[in-house]
């Protein structure tokens, strides 16, 4: 048992690794292009009445922002009824740029993922991939709790993080989107995406226990 464990140390830690990549950046996909979740955070966040704008406006600038954001031929933001100052649109832009490498992420953790199980289910060793995932459940776990207890300075250092700028402390004066994107959105889209990824490295635990492999 412990020459096989050896053995197939690489590939199970790099398929776990890809499967969590998988799963968050599935999650953040799902986050993006379900816009229903910002029509119902309309009514929840009372961005109406934040706004001064219907929910229907609301819907339809939201569905072009989105637009902009995941169509790689779109390289021109125009929402009807926001304007966007030059720091506006150049933080969108590297929000893009950042969707983008999201999508790539989920295209090949997707692969690794798949080649990485095949390769472990032919040779009977799945099983080897629950220490690992038991391990990374912990991650979205404890960024659960974190989201719930101090999402203010998570949301700060995320943007610190993956933005080398203040491009995104938006005015709203000048980009009054930023009106209609009230910060509980976002902590629902984080909470949205790492309680996605929980279920999926759970799941995923689940369906290999179950392979009975031993």
């Amino acid at each position: 048992m412990d020459y096989l464990t050896r053995t197939y140390r690489v590939p199970k830690w790099i398929t776990s690794i890809a499967l969590f990549l998988f799963f968050l950046s599935l999650g953040i996909t799902f986050v993006i292009f379900f816009e229903p979740m910002y029509h119902w955070s309309i009514g929840w966040f009372g961005v109406e009445k934040l706004t001064g704008y219907s929910a229907d406006t609301l819907k339809m600038n939201y569905h072009e922002l989105i637009g902009y954001l995941t169509n790689p031929l779109n390289d021109t933001l125009k929402m009807t009824d926001f304007p966007s100052s030059q720091q506006g649109l150049f933080h969108f832009f590297e929000v893009k740029r950042l969707f983008f490498v999201n999508f790539a992420v989920l295209l090949a953790s997707g692969l690794i993922s798949f080649f990485g199980v095949r390769y472990l289910r032919q040779r009977r060793q799945t099983w080897q991939l629950r220490r690992p995932i038991r391990w990374l459940v912990l991650i979205p776990v404890v960024v659960c709790f974190a989201i719930a207890a101090f999402f203010d300075t998570l949301f700060v250092k995320f943007h610190q993080v993956f933005f080398n700028n203040d491009a995104w402390m938006f005015d709203p004066k000048n980009d009054p989107i930023i009106l209609a994107l009230p910060e509980e959105f976002f902590m629902l889209c984080f909470a949205v995406v790492f309680t996605f990824l929980l279920v999926g490295l759970l799941g995923t635990n689940v369906a290999i226990k179950r392979l009975k492999e031993i």
